[in-house]
């Protein structure tokens, strides 16, 4: 039978204080009585004169009160035992036990070691994937290579009868597109995304779409190109007045 473990004094008088049961007698919510400045509705005319007359009263102590204090000066009350301002070697000493007993806890403990994970012989399955293991029958074992031949084609011939057992699943196995690019060898310079022309003065730029203002500048420059040249039409000689009558003017306006 094990002994009653003791407990000090302070724990035991906290056990017996909490191990009680609390009392189920609950205290009616009981409201405070207002005071004089408390009561509803609004104030009479000797209620306020009362107030005033007692808040003037106050008034009156409190500043009297704050003069005394500015009239001591703060100084300290000479029945006071004041310290001298520099420690003593005493004191040093004291203080300095002081701190080395303060800083050793009250209950010492050993330093705590967590003990190691139990291992259990079971793991259950907690997803419903299957266990990923090895196939059966590999990795395949090294094959035996004698370690000198007599001709290097009987070398050649013993690595040209070399057999791997291939995996079922590479069998059945469907290569993704990646994979097969991947296998491909590496093709330098690397295939251009779109096809190059072989002659570049017969390939015609392709057509970019236009802001609003692009194709108002665009249609702008097309009308100014339409028109005649009117150095061209200056020098030329010509007897039609109703030409001239339409050249005029643009070239005013020019």
């Amino acid at each position: 039978m094990k002994t009653a473990i003791r407990l000090r004094a302070s724990t035991q008088e906290w056990c017996d204080r909490n191990s009680k049961p609390k009392s189920p007698v609950v205290t009616p919510l009981v409201r405070p009585e207002p005071t004089r400045w408390q009561k509803p509705g609004p104030m009479g005319r000797n209620e306020w004169a009362n107030f005033h007359s007692s808040y003037q009263v106050d008034a009156m102590a409190s500043a009297a009160l704050r003069k005394e204090q500015r009239l001591g000066g703060g100084k300290q009350n000479q029945d006071r035992n004041g310290k001298d301002s520099k420690p003593t070697s005493e004191d040093d000493d004291f203080l300095r036990e002081n701190q080395q007993r303060l800083s050793m806890p009250r209950w010492q403990r050993r330093k705590y070691i967590p003990p190691t994970p139990e291992e259990f012989p079971y793991r259950p399955q907690l997803t419903g994937r299957r266990t990923p293991r090895p196939e059966r029958g590999r990795p395949v074992k090294k094959p035996s290579v004698p370690c000198c031949f007599q001709h290097v084609d009987l070398e050649n011939e013993f690595w040209a009868n070399m057999r791997f057992p291939i995996s079922r699943k590479a069998l059945v196995a469907c290569p993704s597109k990646k994979i097969c690019k991947l296998s491909r060898p590496r093709q330098i310079p690397p295939k251009p995304h779109c096809s190059m022309p072989m002659n570049f003065d017969d390939h015609m730029p392709k057509r970019r779409k236009m802001s609003p203002r692009q194709w108002r500048h665009h249609l702008q420059r097309l009308e100014f190109l339409s028109k005649p040249n009117p150095r061209v039409m200056a020098e030329l000689v010509c007897c039609c007045c109703c030409w001239n009558k339409q050249i005029n003017p643009i070239l005013q306006i020019r």
